[in-house]
């Protein structure tokens, strides 16, 4: 028990500590606000109408990722190796992003006159989500925050917008709004957490401006990110693929149903990148240590992330069924399996995006392209045979084994990986390697 109270007595522990406190803070708001509006949201809509709404997001957040262009994990690498080059880094980060969100709307405008993406509202709906391919830009002080462990400011922000969004969409539910008003609630929501992350990072003591980018750095982000980017691509198109291809093999009703089960589980998602954001500061001093303290980090690292995700995905698993009837309702009964089953790929969500984070220290971009892309051509082949057969429900489970492809088996192809595989094959152990944690206090 002295071993721990020393570890969490370190300033360094302190500090992550407190910066994750507040990311669970802000989810919690978000799950009380956001995702219980979003119930009263489904239920007023339909599975139809929801599944169009969720289709052209899910197209949305396909091409965000590509506007990101990847360079989260880089510039917070850099922003904590080179404080000094902070403004320079932030600026040339944003500019990049604002010329890629331009090429971006510029596409869903063409698809969006020329009916290229479905009915004619879905064509609507996609030019109104298209607004938020700027919110990338905007968002690069974000990245500052995150990398000095001030995390409450950027939940200040976005708990603010969540407040107004929640409070907008209950007005349109009150006021019989169309469908494209729920679009613009997104629009709006994600303008104004932009918006409170740039003013409060600002009176926190970020002063950069946009004409300090730089071509050579840039050029030097692009160089080292354009595989991330892909690799982002990858994770999200196995993430958002299965609603796209749903909508396009079994229609909008069974999108709506389908997406309404996987709000319930990809919630949760925050919780890596929370605890990533948090403890990359230790790793990395870990690594500066030597290999024996690093190795014995990333373990622990890896521990808690499949231990988060065993905590989350057995009781939803079992209670699927009440969770989806007292959120959604009868006429959302079917989505009760699809939870049982999708739950399962937090699991290998937590202990991916934890090697995530090492293979970018380590600059092993190439394998963690390589890596996603498979478990994006796993789920899209299985897309096809499982979505004619079992709809929902076989998108999940083409999304629970593609996740555990791309996550943890892959680890295994790439001889600099291997450690890092057996490091999370062990952890994926935790429920019967847990006493030895306690053993060891």
């Amino acid at each position: 028990m002295q071993q721990l109270a020393d570890v969490l007595a370190k300033p360094g522990f302190q500090k992550a500590a407190a910066n994750l406190g507040w990311l669970l803070a802000e989810r919690a708001v978000r799950l009380v606000l956001g995702a219980v509006v979003g119930f009263f949201v489904a239920r007023h809509l339909g599975p139809v109408r929801l599944g169009s709404l969720s289709y052209c997001l899910a197209l949305v957040t396909l091409t965000t990722s590509l506007v990101s262009l990847g360079i989260d994990a880089v510039l917070k690498r850099e922003l904590l190796q080179a404080p000094g080059d902070a403004t320079g880094l932030l600026a040339s980060g944003a500019v990049l992003r604002l010329l890629a969100g331009l090429a971006g709307f510029g596409v869903f405008l063409l698809a969006g006159l020329t009916g290229a993406v479905g009915t004619v509202e879905e064509s609507r709906l996609l030019v109104i989500f298209g607004l938020m391919l700027f919110q990338p830009a905007l968002l690069v002080p974000d990245l500052w925050l995150q990398a000095h462990l001030r995390a409450k400011y950027s939940v200040w922000a976005q708990t603010g917008a969540l407040a107004v969004g929640a409070a907008l969409r209950i007005y349109l539910i009150t006021t019989q709004a169309p469908l494209a008003a729920f679009a613009w609630a997104a629009v709006i929501e994600a303008a104004l957490v932009a918006m409170g992350i740039n003013l409060l990072a600002r009176r926190v003591g970020l002063g950069f401006s946009w004409r300090e980018a730089s071509g050579p750095v840039m050029r030097r982000l692009v160089a080292e990110s354009w595989l991330l980017m892909f690799a982002a691509l990858a994770i999200v198109l196995y993430m958002k693929i299965d609603e796209v291809m749903l909508r396009l093999l079994a229609g909008p009703a069974a999108v709506g149903v389908y997406a309404a089960a996987t709000r319930l589980s990809e919630i949760w998602y925050f919780l890596p990148v929370a605890l990533a954001s948090s403890l990359l500061p230790a790793l990395l001093r870990a690594r500066e240590r030597g290999a024996g303290d690093y190795r014995a980090r990333l373990q622990q690292y890896y521990d808690l992330n499949a231990a988060v995700g065993y905590a989350l995905s057995v009781p939803i698993a079992l209670a699927a069924p009440w969770i989806v009837r007292v959120t959604y309702g009868e006429a959302f009964t079917a989505a009760g399996p699809i939870l049982a089953v999708h739950i399962w790929s937090s699991i290998f969500v937590f202990i991916g995006v934890a090697r995530g984070q090492w293979l970018v220290n380590e600059r092993l971009q190439v394998f963690y392209l390589l890596a996603t892309l498979t478990g994006a051509v796993v789920n899209i082949a299985l897309n096809f045979y499982l979505i004619p057969r079992w709809g929902g429900l076989g998108a999940a489970y083409a999304t629970v084994v593609a996740y555990a492809v791309a996550g943890w088996l892959a680890s295994y192809l790439h001889p600099a990986v291997r450690d890092t595989a057996g490091m999370q094959s062990r952890a994926l152990l935790i429920p019967l390697r847990v006493f030895s944690y306690f053993r060891r206090t």
